[in-house]
């Protein structure tokens, strides 16, 4: 089985490190653009932390810390963190998992070029779309899971923080349109990304002699493989960034569990 890598920042800079990059290499321009994208969700991501967190920190510091309901005073933030980092590390494992090369095909795992597969069917950008957006779905429904289990250790450690929980709870409503729409895009500029990469390599291998096979694009140096590797890169990194509201509820909880 493949190790799963260290986990990236946490602030979301990953993801739009990725597409910044990709925006330099491409030279794209507009709303459309990789590097609009990354002003976007850099935004997004800078509005809960710079406003809706801090006011809540203010606001709710005048607030009692008695215990909520529940296991309250007895209740130890180490618990939140653990089930926090080993689900965090199973997602993690499970991206990494699913490209590997030995991965059953399926749409959870990356599709891989065999040697039945036409140069078509190899070129065509449909089938990664529809393998991202399925690590997507998987992806966005364990964090609101975990996001949920977090936000009740919260609540029962003391009103102070089943306060912060229920603040969380409707910033994430809030923000929960704007940020899928932005997460929807991804797939499109990672589509931008491989109709790029085979440009590159039509381009590169055009008036060379023999077939242009496409089991030599999913190999080692290959372009489809060099795109294998982005995407895994950007999902991981995608990751990182729907777990970073969690981060700061930890955060608080490990602040209140210091304090009493």
């Amino acid at each position: 089985m493949m190790q799963a890598p260290p986990p990236t920042s946490l602030n979301g800079s990953g993801l739009i490190r990725a597409f910044s990059v990709f925006a330099d290499s491409a030279g794209a321009q507009g709303a459309s653009s990789p590097r609009y994208f990354a002003e976007r969700l850099g935004n997004l991501i800078d509005l809960p932390a710079s406003i809706a967190l801090a006011a809540a920190h203010g606001n709710l510091a005048t607030t009692t810390s008695e215990g909520g309901a529940g296991t309250g005073a007895a209740f130890s933030g180490a618990s939140a963190s653990e089930e926090f980092l080993g689900a965090r590390t199973a997602m993690m494992q499970s991206i990494v998992d699913s490209f590997a090369p030995a991965a059953s095909a399926s749409r959870s795992s990356f599709p891989r070029v065999s040697a039945a597969t036409v140069a078509k069917e190899a070129a065509s950008y449909a089938h990664y779309r529809l393998f991202y957006l399925a690590q997507q779905k998987a992806l966005s429904r364990r964090v609101d899971g975990l996001r949920a289990s977090i936000r009740a250790a919260l609540a029962a450690h003391s009103n102070r923080l089943a306060g912060l929980a229920a603040l969380d709870e409707t910033l994430d409503e809030t923000l929960s349109a704007p940020a899928q729409r932005l997460f929807a895009e991804v797939p499109r500029l990672l589509g931008q990304r491989f109709e790029l990469l085979y440009q590159r390599h039509r381009e590169t291998t055009a008036g060379q002699a023999g077939e242009d096979d496409p089991l030599r694009w999913g190999a080692a140096g290959g372009w489809l493989e060099q795109f294998a590797a982005e995407m895994r890169a950007v999902l991981l990194a995608e990751l990182d960034t729907r777990l970073q509201p969690l981060i700061g509820l930890l955060e608080a909880l490990d602040e209140e569990v210091e304090r009493n």
